[in-house]
């Protein structure tokens, strides 16, 4: 009767390597460190001096090469009592693995530089009051500070970029919000009043203050209704005494801010902004007058969603507006909040 031959038993120097009976998936077999270790001995042509490269004992750099042969079904090195060679596998692979590990450290380093904020992207979303007003010098200081991050600015109103940053489209956003879902995260970063914005010349520019009441008769430049400056300014005229209560008929309904500052430089009206609307550019004449009875501020907030990790980048202009944009405004403000042209 016919018998099976017996297996035959491998030598120390050739290790049985598994025969592959079904394809491997090379992420599940191999790890980063056995492919270190075999590129190093290839690269070498030892165990020895690949072995003090690594910082490793030559029992554990061998283990990863086995482990390696192992994990792919092959064996990669011919070892002899007198040199060592590359298998026809291992030339094979030596090209491919050579370009991963080369990857991988390209990666690392750029994720170093991710990380100290060297290169990155923020994308950052403004009103565009705020976007005009208290956000360039501002973003203009970051740039200069971290010159290697890409930073975008979408302008829109606070509606649009709540919709933006849910979508992933946005990052941070910077605005007067009405209200704040719990999905969110908001940080204030001023809180600003509202003024009376009017011609250097018109009878309330000299006044320390004035109150809403005396606007009732006034030709006022108000945003068109919908916007949430409007919503503010007919709330506060909406809560007069009784003896002066009334809403006032517009001289001018317009959409920006800006507009209503220009058309008030050019004496069609007295418009109603807060603080920082005086810090826009290209707007001259105009004197701006706290207004009281009441006394009305806005809050202005950076939000972020809750679930979404920031990355490095966003994390240093999260804290460089926080740092920065109340001090600036409350050196504005310690100016006085008058602004001649």
């Amino acid at each position: 009767m016919a018998t099976s031959p017996k297996p035959t038993k491998p030598s120390a120097d050739a290790p049985a390597v598994p025969r592959r009976s079904a394809p491997h998936r090379l992420g599940s077999q191999v790890t980063i460190k056995q492919l270190r270790a075999f590129a190093a001995v290839a690269r070498e042509g030892s165990f020895t001096a690949a072995a003090l490269q690594l910082f490793l004992s030559q029992s554990a750099l061998s283990a990863l090469v086995r482990g390696l042969e192992a994990g792919l079904g092959l064996r990669l090195l011919d070892r002899t009592t007198r040199r060592l060679e590359l298998t026809a596998a291992g030339q094979d692979l030596m090209p491919t693995v050579q370009r991963l590990l080369d990857d991988l450290d390209r990666m690392a380093g750029e994720l170093h530089e991710v990380s100290e904020r060297k290169r990155g992207r923020v994308r950052l979303g403004a009103t565009p009051l705020l976007a005009v007003s208290l956000l360039p010098p501002l973003m203009a200081a970051y740039h200069e500070r971290y010159p290697g991050v890409d930073l975008r600015l979408l302008d829109a109103s606070a509606d649009v970029l709540l919709g933006r940053l849910r979508e992933g489209e946005l990052d941070l956003a910077v605005a007067t919000f009405d209200r704040l879902d719990p999905d969110l995260v908001a940080t204030s970063l001023l809180s600003d009043p509202m003024l009376l914005a009017c011609p250097r010349d018109h009878a309330l520019a000299s006044r320390r203050e004035v109150g809403w009441a005396q606007l009732l008769d006034q030709p006022l430049l108000l945003l068109k209704p919908g916007s949430g400056l409007r919503a503010l300014t007919d709330r506060c005229f909406a809560s007069l005494e009784p003896t002066a209560a009334g809403m006032p008929r517009p001289a001018q309904e317009v959409t920006h801010v800006a507009t209503a500052l220009a058309l008030a430089a050019a004496g069609l009206g007295v418009a109603i902004v807060p603080a920082y609307a005086l810090r826009v550019g290209g707007v001259q004449n105009v004197v701006g007058v706290p207004l009281v009875a009441p006394r009305v501020t806005r809050e202005v907030c950076l939000v972020h969603l809750k679930q979404r990790t920031p990355s490095p980048a966003t994390l240093a202009m999260r804290q460089h507006l926080v740092e920065h944009m109340s001090n600036q405004h409350q050196a504005a403000r310690a100016r006085g909040p008058r602004r001649k042209g």
